[in-house]
């Protein structure tokens, strides 16, 4: 019977964290969207100064389960 909750919990929890984790996947979609049209509003040398940093390249290079990759 124990178990049976246990397991219960687990699925629930497992859920929640599934959709947490969608949800976020979301959140950023939307901010690599924002950063790229602010990006394209700047001079072109402007441009460059952003876009060659390498925290730049990885937010807007980053794709959905990249984190998966790194385990």
């Amino acid at each position: 019977m124990n178990n049976s909750i246990y397991s219960k919990n687990c699925e629930k929890e497992i859920y929640r964290k599934n959709k947490e984790i969608a949800e976020l996947y979301v959140v950023i979609d939307t901010l690599q969207t924002n950063l790229r049209a602010a990006v394209s509003h700047l001079s072109e040398e402007d441009k460059d100064s952003v876009t060659k940093v390498q925290s730049f390249q990885w937010c807007t290079n980053w794709k959905p389960g990249q984190e998966k990759e790194d385990y």
